[in-house]
């Protein structure tokens, strides 16, 4: 139970931020360098929530194992998404 509550927060967490950059102006490296354009920051959305609805289901239907891979997936998307912030974070 702890995993699909842990993977569903963190799945809700980076699709309203991933919503956020889609709203709002991008920066130099996440628009120039990384490509990420609204439509490419909706498409994190989209698949957070799919996740997020996976981890839903194995909450309701009790299937820890489940929820386990499905973590490591949801991590692995979040790393690939939040990476494309951090070089403009750093000072050159």
């Amino acid at each position: 139970m702890d995993w699909s509550i842990t993977g569903l927060a963190t799945c809700l967490a980076i699709a309203v931020f991933a919503w956020w950059r889609s709203r709002s102006p991008a920066g130099y490296y996440d628009g120039d360098v990384y490509g990420m354009t609204p439509a490419a920051h909706r498409r994190y959305v989209a698949i957070e929530l799919s996740l997020a609805l996976l981890f839903a289901t194995t909450l309701v239907a009790r299937v820890e194992w489940l929820a386990v891979w499905l973590l490591a997936a949801a991590v692995l998307v979040g790393v690939f998404y939040l990476t494309s912030f951090f070089r403009g974070w750093s000072e050159e």
